[in-house]
């Protein structure tokens, strides 16, 4: 058996192997992968709504705020590199650390299940990096998990940490690793419970309160469950889909691979080993593997329940009653612990193999390698920036002189044209993307916030955005939006028929042109969501809170690793250490 801190090497190597395979495109030359909800700027200002502050909906609170301050010091195209790949290599480690007891190539296994899969691939081409991070992050939670069932008085500091990080990365990842946690890590011993319940309130704090005092936002819970539930990919079907991780909602990004039956149906194979082995895989911990099973069972039923008849006209009623709920209408996100226990499975299935080796029967370390290697087998397209989907693209020069007239003379940003949240643009080969106007941009930028779906369109969260196209409509647009307040219109060229209020053209450009309706600034507060001095401090409360959660978990790990005897540091054996 490896020991721990070689074994780490090799986790770490295979982890880097894998993550150079996937995103090799993107580190090999300039610029940024901008698709769907994956924006990242060269220099993202500050902005009171990266806190919650501004009324908002908190849906990237407090992550937007963590990348601004990063794109002080580092360029944001580094910053998004770090993150992706920085990801990859702690969930590769992570899941190394959870499945330690075993060999090298049964490691190989979980982390390669855990990094290539189709969950994976989908969420990067939907562009979801942060919610990806959250899952990256779950085999720490399983280890922390871990520690609190084995040891009820200590173990809630790795707990703190692992909970706290995931929700940074998004609420979604926050409330899946309370579940892990609270699944694998409670017991009969009240503490257990506490430790949870506590790790997992204050943890979440950092975009829980700004969630609960959000002013400015009209959660439409009207078809979203539907329009967002997951879906068979192939011709066998929704569950096959789900139980080989994949289903995405978005059919329109489907990976060639998953639309063949054959494939799905030989991926849910896959599934089925990683299954039968995963009592194996846990064997030094007992009555580990009931709980893995049932979190796995549990992640695949909520997956699924929107897409069941009756089940997304279920959770509508419910949601008109707790309008929150519809924060989490695409429930196949939380299919992400089903891959955790699918990694730690499979490890166990390349042991159990491994054990079957006897002179004569050679052919079974064959088996072992399928085992490793099948994921990659089975999802060729992840490889090298998913088969070329995933271009590289640079912002064009206007974006850097629009920003820098916005510093000079702040004001409040209309962007044209006023269709939805995501655009399409020449110089990003025409792949929708999230507008990246808001985070580009200083000072208080409004776009259109609805989602415009094949068969029909999810209302806008910002009552803001109502009142802007009702001005844009009026017999003078100019003079309806100077009413609320706005100073400048920012055109996104490209689409024919923009109509463009009247005023004083202040840039214009190739790509983009920047008209001034006043030079008076901002109107006070007409349409824009502040919160009041009280709620500005419990957000800020809030914050505070999981951040010290997390300092003070991150010094109680390390004081409880790091006992003292004379003359030198001996480090104790916690799953983090």
């Amino acid at each position: 058996m490896i020991k721990p801190g070689r074994g780490t090497v090799v986790d770490l190597a295979w982890s880097t192997a894998l993550a150079l395979a996937v995103f090799g495109p993107l580190l090999a030359g300039r610029g940024y992968w901008l698709v769907g909800d994956m924006v990242f700027v060269p220099d993202q200002p500050w902005k009171p709504a990266w806190l919650g502050l501004d009324g908002a909906l908190p849906r990237a609170v407090p992550m937007d705020a963590l990348v601004s301050v990063a794109t002080q010091f580092v360029p944001g195209s580094w910053v998004q590199r770090g993150l992706l790949v920085g990801g990859f290599l702690l969930g590769g480690v992570g899941i190394g650390r959870v499945v330690r007891a075993h060999a090298w190539y049964a490691r190989a296994a979980a982390i390669t299940l855990l990094l290539w899969n189709p969950w994976v691939y989908e969420r990067l081409l939907i562009g979801q990096w942060a919610i990806l991070l959250g899952y990256l992050a779950l085999p720490w939670v399983v280890l922390a998990a871990r520690r609190l069932r084995d040891e009820p008085r200590n173990g809630w500091a790795e707990a703190a940490i692992a909970v706290t990080v995931s929700a940074v990365c998004s609420p979604s990842s926050g409330v899946m690793a309370v579940a892990v946690l609270a699944v694998l890590g409670t017991t009969r011993d009240r503490r257990t419970w506490m430790a949870t319940a506590a790790v997992g309130v204050v943890g979440n704090l950092t975009w829980v309160v700004p969630a609960l005092t959000a002013a400015a936002t009209d959660v439409s819970t009207q078809g979203v469950f539907a329009a967002f539930a997951a879906r068979g990919e192939s011709g066998a079907g929704l569950l096959p889909s789900l139980v080989s991780l994949g289903g995405i909602w978005k059919t329109s990004i489907l990976p060639e691979a998953r639309t063949s039956a054959a494939l799905v149906v030989l991926s849910c194979l896959l599934t089925v080993a990683a299954a039968a082995g995963l009592r194996r895989a846990v064997r030094k911990h007992p009555g580990e593997w009931p709980r893995l099973a049932g979190l796995g069972l549990a992640a695949l039923a909520v997956a699924a329940a929107p897409a069941v008849p009756g089940g997304a006209e279920a959770l509508e009623d419910l949601a008109a009653r707790l309008p929150g709920l519809a924060l989490l209408r695409d429930s196949h996100r939380f299919l992400a612990p089903l891959g955790v226990v699918l990694a730690v499975g499979a490890a166990g299935a390349a042991t159990a193999v491994r054990e079957r080796v006897r002179p004569g029967r050679g052919a079974l370390w064959s088996v072992v390698g399928l085992i490793v290697a099948a994921p990659v087998l089975l999802l060729p397209g992840l490889a090298w920036g998913a088969a070329g989907e995933l271009e590289r693209s640079s912002y064009p020069a206007e974006w850097e002189e629009v920003a820098a007239l916005l510093g000079d003379a702040p004001g409040r940003v209309v962007v044209l044209p006023w269709e939805g949240a995501y655009r399409g643009y020449d110089w990003n080969h025409r792949r929708a993307v999230l507008d990246p106007a808001p985070r580009y941009f200083p000072g208080e930028v409004l776009v259109d916030d609805r989602v415009l779906l094949d068969d029909g369109a999810v209302p806008a969260e910002d009552p803001r955005v109502e009142e802007v196209r009702r001005a844009l409509d009026a017999a003078d647009p100019a003079a309806a939006l100077e009413s609320l307040g706005v100073r400048w219109v920012l055109v996104e060229k490209g689409r024919p028929g923009i109509d463009v209020p009247e005023g004083d053209l202040a840039y214009d450009g190739d790509e983009l042109s920047l008209v001034e309706l006043s030079t008076s600034g901002s109107a006070p507060g007409r349409i824009y969501g502040d919160n009041s001095s009280g709620t500005i401090v419990l957000i800020v409360t809030g914050h505070t809170a999981s951040m010290v959660l997390l300092l003070v978990g991150a010094f109680r790990h390390n004081a409880g690793h790091a006992t003292c005897s004379p003359g030198r540091k001996v480090f104790g054996r916690g799953p983090f250490a």
